[in-house]
């Protein structure tokens, strides 16, 4: 049981994913209902349930709303999962992490000076700007926040709330 379910407050806002066996218990312990399903049942001796995609918790759950609002603290990672692992150069497979302004010049890990880039591109910058190494941005880098994060984690579960109606 590896598939990821979305997890939906009462009040029908995310919240978060959970893992298949996780959701399956909120489920036998009457604590959610399943709001939408996938194809497939899942059987024991005493229940059988459809496979759920997204569930609702019958009560309100209480999350501080300031905490979605954090910034996520930098992470090679969250580079690269930020960038869709695409390179800021050409556009093409990214794999590695760049510094926008060089590590070897004063240049910070950070969400606004590092970006993802394939690794040809990152070799021919070198410990250059992108501005010396005539190599523009096609993006700028931002800071992500812990909602978006928890937002693309509920994309990634296959799960598109714009056509459940429930985010704009």
């Amino acid at each position: 049981m590896t598939a990821q379910v979305v997890v939906l407050n009462a009040t029908l806002e995310p919240i978060g994913v959970a893992s298949l066996q996780r959701a399956v218990a909120f489920i036998v312990k009457e604590r959610a209902q399943i709001m939408l399903a996938a194809d497939g049942t899942i059987r024991s001796n005493s229940v059988e349930l459809p496979v759920p995609r997204v569930v609702v918790f019958n009560d309100y759950v209480q999350i501080p709303h300031t905490r979605l609002y954090d910034r996520m603290p930098w992470s090679r990672r969250g580079v690269l999962d930020r960038d869709r692992r695409r390179c800021a150069y050409c556009g093409g497979a990214g794999a590695t992490i760049d510094h926008i302004q060089p590590t070897s010049r004063g240049g910070e890990s950070t969400w606004l000076n590092t970006i993802t880039a394939c690794v040809k591109c990152n070799g021919a910058k070198g410990s250059r700007t992108p501005t010396e190494a005539s190599m523009p941005l096609q993006y700028e880098p931002r800071v992500v926040w812990r909602r978006e994060v928890m937002m693309l984690a509920v994309e990634a579960a296959g799960v598109d709330l714009q056509e459940l109606g429930l985010v704009r």
